[in-house]
């Protein structure tokens, strides 16, 4: 018992040593929120497109709590966004960090007060401020801001940072020590196993191998077998979360690490990042097998794209070797933010590779042989016809790929063709370039026609386009099917809770819906009485907010409301309001 407890005492501090080198220091900061800090999000989870940047810290479903500096300082910027972190505070500490508070609701009296003035002076909602050093100076433990769902929050918390001042870099918060409990091991979900090489194999067969786990915490196992046999290279990818007491979230770890006879050779750890990679997330995980299943398996295997700073350790770029008539015992091990670990451990048994296994080797996409124009990540890549043209640099890969291409016949409302540029389930890092001829379209404006993506069900969503010289041209990120549709429909305005001619009687927010068919909203205008008013935008509920301020005069007032979609259609709605 203390042997094994010496030994995850020991572990733990080779696992934060790193960490403390980089002086976080604990018992600096405050945490934002009173009391024991529940997160439904940690640092470096794996998201859509990128690593999470920060902690989740819950409210319990509520919005208006009171949200606190974390240390004293000067607030540096102020964010307002209909998307991404909505309602944010930037707040300079002396200690070279700077702490982020974001989804709020609102600010307190001070800051608010200068942010509507800036939103005033610029005529905008959605404004990007960055007060004078010494204007907006804070205390330890002040109300800063009020809790709230702003932004593209999916329910009310308080999304919360701390990046290095200088770089910009976000650290894991836990730590500087903010009071979290999590007594609780991460979870093991899945292994995948991967042969890496042209002469690879795994239990006789060149695709990956998923495998069931059983067991908990230091005693995972293969639920089958624990032996795999293997000829020639193989990776590895595992499926993990973490548990945090008091929240049923499933939460991201923060190391990852491959023991093969008890020697490390492969270890990431979520220390610290740059938002310049956090795309590298796609090829950190297997994207492939996230597209077709919404499972995420961090692989060990390192694409000759993926620049991520978060492997410590990639002597061999994630790749293993067996040898034929060995056999190698392999040790997987994941940890969360408080040194809670689980294990893995299984055996690997070297094989020779039979010859009746083993098909013709071939450039391959993620495991899959494929066939058709190589695209390298040492060129600009290119493939045209007369209808479409795609210019595609290299560093929009993670490795070489076969592309393909393909076309289909239009469904109703189209105006192209539908093209499929290769295959969704391979990641791209950077944007390509994408031309559609479009000029044999009859009878309809090329302002109005934008490139839109198709899903599985066919349904559009938006991308935009340029129109010039006879082609359509827009930049994409991601490979799928595309093809080209017109909005012609101006947006929709809709009174929530006034009319024509309604006496307001003490009404303190008037809201209004606006919404658009494909294209989404592009501008909004709101004026009353001439002058242009302050009405909160918050885009995934289509909902436009004023609330009473001294631009709602005494008598009869005229609100009138512009709304623009991002194909240049227009529509505008006026209501007189008796106040």
């Amino acid at each position: 018992m203390l042997k094994r407890l010496f030994s995850k005492l020991l572990f733990s501090f080779i696992f934060i040593a790193g960490a403390v080198a980089q002086d976080y220091p604990t018992g600096y900061f405050i945490p934002p929120l009173e009391g024991t800090l529940q997160l439904s999000g940690t640092f470096a989870e794996l998201r859509g497109n990128h690593f999470h940047s920060g902690i989740d810290i819950r409210t319990g479903g509520k919005e208006g709590l009171p949200v606190k500096a974390c240390a004293d300082g000067y607030v540096v910027r102020i964010k307002i966004s209909p998307f991404g972190f909505g309602k944010a505070v930037y707040i300079n500490h002396p200690n070279g960090f700077t702490t982020v508070y974001a989804h709020l609701q609102g600010f307190s009296p001070v800051i608010d007060q200068w942010a509507k003035e800036q939103q005033y002076k610029l005529e905008q909602f959605d404004v990007d401020l960055f007060p004078p050093r010494d204007l907006l100076r804070v205390k330890q433990g002040e109300i800063i801001a009020r809790s709230g769902n702003s932004g593209s929050s999916e329910g009310p918390h308080v999304h919360f940072e701390v990046r290095e001042t200088k770089s910009e870099f976000p650290v894991d918060p836990l730590l500087f020590g903010f009071p979290v409990k999590d007594f609780i091991r991460p979870t093991m979900h899945g292994l995948r196993i991967y042969p890496e090489g042209k002469n690879a194999a795994v239990n006789g067969k060149r695709e990956p191998l998923s495998l069931t786990l059983a067991g908990w915490g230091p005693v995972y196992r293969l639920k089958i077998s624990d032996t795999i046999e293997v000829a020639g290279n193989y990776s590895l990818g595992i499926s993990a979360s973490d548990l945090l007491n008091e929240t049923s979230n499933r939460n991201g770890i923060v190391r990852y690490a491959i023991y093969v006879d008890s020697l490390l050779q492969f270890e990431w750890k979520a220390i610290r990042f740059s938002f310049a990679e956090t795309r590298y997330i796609n090829s950190f995980i297997d994207f492939s097998h996230y597209y077709a299943t919404n499972q995420r398996f961090m692989r060990t295997h390192i694409d000759p794209g993926n620049q991520l700073s978060m492997y410590s350790f990639k002597p061999a770029n994630g790749i293993f070797s067996s040898i034929a008539g060995k056999m190698q015992q392999v040790k997987v091990v994941i940890t969360d933010s408080r040194a809670n670990e689980s294990i893995l451990r299984f055996y690997v048994k070297g094989v020779y590779p039979l010859e009746s296994a083993i098909k013709p080797s071939d450039d391959k996409t993620d495991g899959k042989l494929s066939s058709g124009l190589l695209f390298t990540r040492n060129a600009t890549n290119t493939f045209s016809t007369p209808e479409v043209s795609i210019s595609l640099p290299g560093k929009c890969l993670y490795d070489s790929i076969r592309f393909n291409f393909s076309q289909s016949p239009p469904l109703t409302g189209m105006l192209s063709p539908i093209y499929k540029v290769h295959d969704p389930s391979i990641a791209l890092h950077d944007y390509y370039d994408f031309k559609i001829q479009v000029d044999s379209v009859k009878g309809i404006k090329p302002e109005k026609m934008l490139v839109v993506k198709l899903n599985t069900l066919n349904k559009p969503s938006a991308i935009g386009g340029k129109y010039e010289n006879g082609f359509l041209s827009v930049r994409l990120r991601e490979f799928g099917r595309y093809t080209v549709m017109a909005d012609t429909i101006a947006p929709m305005i809709k009174a929530l809770n006034i009319r024509e001619g309604m006496q307001l009687n003490g009404l303190q927010e008037i809201r209004i819906s606006i919404s658009d068919d494909l294209s989404g909203i592009s501008t909004y205008r709101a004026i009353m009485n001439g002058k242009w008013i302050l009405m909160d935008y918050d885009a995934k509920n289509r909902l436009l907010t004023y609330k009473r301020d001294k631009m709602l005069l005494p008598g009869e007032n005229i609100l009138v409301v512009k709304v623009d979609d991002d194909n240049g259609n227009s529509n505008t709605s006026q209501w007189k309001i008796i106040n």
